[in-house]
């Protein structure tokens, strides 16, 4: 059986389409821009178009770059910090980075447009940074921080991203002068929809349906679902239903 006691418990209500219409915001309410990327010819194209819509639906201002496949899931996200160096350079105002695999459940800014800070990012209870969701101040340490990120990437493609990104946090806080401003977001922000270790949290912002899963599936004997594919699949068309009714 793919859900769980557990699995069932964690797993949180997606807004029906009248509330999603009902709480999107208005053209003049103030908000920055959320951004993300997806690699050509592959799922994530798909995956681009779930996150459009709830992105469309909540009327936020997006910026969704096309990229070209690296034919490898870790150079792929190593591409990361070089998309947000861009995206740094082209927008102003605050950004919220996505991947693609993501969903909204409402408006996110309210509460990121308090944030004082050059990055904001979820940690999970262990410790580890997870970057699926990252908040990008517009500040010149901001993008100090990106562009040192993307050439440890660079210098080390076959890491992943976020273990990169840790990394040149952890160093720039046990130096003598720190320069980057971090806060730590709350995990209704970077919401992996089946953890059971989720820390408690009723009201989402951001739900991430981890795409990564169908690359396993194809390494699986006779390429037979696992459970936590089963569990993706089950809840995408849930959100489905309601995104594109």
């Amino acid at each position: 059986m793919a859900w769980s006691p557990e699995h069932k418990k964690i797993i949180r209500d997606f807004p029906s389409f009248e509330e999603l219409v009902t709480n999107r915001i208005g053209h003049e309410a103030i908000q920055g821009t959320v951004v993300g990327f997806y690699t050509k010819d592959s799922i994530y194209e798909l995956e681009k178009n779930r996150l459009q819509r709830s992105l469309d639906l909540l009327n936020l201002r997006y910026d969704l770059s096309e990229i070209e496949n690296q034919q490898s899931w870790v150079r792929n996200a190593g591409m990361k910090p070089s998309v947000l160096v861009k995206m740094r350079e082209k927008h102003q105002g605050p950004l919220l980075y996505v991947d693609v695999d993501a969903v909204f459940h409402r408006n996110p800014w309210p509460f990121l447009l308090e944030q004082d800070c050059d990055l904001a990012v979820y940690f999970e209870p262990e410790g580890n940074l997870l970057s699926g969701t990252l908040f990008i101040g517009d500040t010149p340490a901001a993008k100090d921080l990106l562009s040192v990120w993307d050439q440890a990437c660079r210098d080390n493609p076959e890491e992943w991203d976020q273990r990169v990104l840790q990394k040149v946090i952890a160093d720039d806080q046990q130096s003598k002068s720190p320069r980057y401003r971090l806060q730590r977001l709350p995990v209704s922000y970077c919401w992996v929809f089946d953890k059971i270790n989720n820390e408690p949290e009723s009201v989402i912002y951001v739900e991430h349906l981890q795409a990564s899963r169908e690359k396993k599936k194809r390494k699986r004997l006779l390429n037979r679902k696992g459970k936590g594919l089963t569990r993706r699949d089950d809840r995408i068309k849930e959100i489905e239903k309601v995104l594109f009714r």
